[in-house]
């Protein structure tokens, strides 16, 4: 087992017994100006999605729905998810793979809703290279021992793509600085985050998209709760998301002022960026999915499909989630566009 795979695994398992021994005794939530107050934790640092908790305040919507929200930056999903377990944060916005991964490990979490259900995982390439078979004969950058190199090795085999056909490197910061300097032909990453726009603006000349969901279909951003919170705070659990889906809806309408708040809120984004990363984000909440079926809207059957991608990566076993997720917690009815 390699190094970054086994600190996962040990991460997870630790977070376990720790998840576990947390559901002792705690009070329930804190109630403040008969608000539940709920602590939620994002995957990262402040990026395109966190405007949607910024509008949850500024609108009222998080108030109306008796919960008051005290956000954080998260640590990366692996890091997250376990303390999510602990019950060191209530509830987070987080990709569906750790998360996934920490439901074969055991934490007591389930996933409530899904902000995106399509995966965020694109190959980022030259602007020559168009189609899977562009990239044979090609250099690509992909983290093979993370979620990423999962999709990538669901992605050769939906693809029919002869692996022995391209040169497959680590990516890491010298891969990454290559790819700006046209070394490296394609890499494999997250798009909605801010790292992307610093490849893109780095290389010279245009760069093409090859969306993995079009091959390796999976799911992205999931709502998640420790399991001990959910029992006892059912109805702010499904206040919550409501006001989560209508902050989404409100987002979504008025991309010029959510903009503004994540500009004046996250100084640390240029404008350029703050406006890809928003755009993206939008555009994934937005999805054709969510239009007919409600914003934080999912299927069982998108979760299967990340853990499928995991397990035949060698991440995890083969696990069954039918007690993970719940969609009673979803609006009713549902909130669309």
């Amino acid at each position: 087992m390699n190094t970054k795979l086994r600190a996962l695994t040990s991460a997870l398992g630790a977070a376990t017994l720790l998840a576990l021994a947390a559901c002792g005794g705690e009070d329930d939530a804190a109630q403040a100006g008969g608000l539940t107050e709920i602590k939620l934790s994002f995957e990262w640092t402040c990026e395109g999605n966190w405007p949607i908790a910024f509008t949850g305040e500024q609108q009222g919507f998080f108030a109306q729905n008796g919960v008051r929200v005290n956000y954080v930056r998260g640590q990366g999903g692996s890091t997250t998810t376990p303390l999510v377990g602990a019950g060191e944060q209530d509830m987070a916005v987080l990709s569906a793979p750790p998360v996934v991964l920490g439901a074969g490990q055991g934490l007591p979490i389930t996933v409530v809703g899904v902000a995106a259900n399509e995966s965020p995982v694109v190959i980022l390439a030259d602007a020559s290279i168009t189609t899977p078979q562009g990239l044979l004969g090609k250099k690509v950058a992909v983290q093979t021992d993370q979620f990423e190199g999962a999709v990538w090795e669901s992605f050769l085999a939906a693809t029919g793509l002869d692996a022995k056909q391209i040169t497959v490197v680590p990516s890491d910061d010298a891969a990454q600085a290559q790819f700006v300097a046209g070394q490296i032909d394609a890499i494999v990453i997250f798009y909605p985050t801010p790292g992307t726009v610093a490849l893109q603006n780095g290389r010279p000349g245009e760069e093409s998209v090859l969306r993995m969901q079009d091959f390796v279909p999976t799911y992205g951003h999931t709502i998640v709760a420790n399991n001990r919170f959910l029992d006892r705070n059912k109805d702010a659990v499904k206040g919550f998301v409501k006001a989560w889906a209508e902050s989404t809806k409100y987002a979504v309408a008025h991309p010029d002022e959510t903009l503004s708040l994540l500009t004046g809120k996250c100084p640390e984004l240029d404008a350029a960026t703050a406006k890809f990363t928003l755009d993206a984000y939008l555009e994934a909440y937005n999805s054709e999915y969510s239009q007919a079926n409600g914003y934080l809207a999912f299927e069982p059957a998108g979760l299967d499909a990340t853990e499928k991608v995991l397990v035949a990566g060698k991440l995890m076993t083969d696990t069954d989630l039918a007690e993970f997720s719940s969609q009673d917690y979803l609006p009713n009815p549902a909130i669309k566009p």
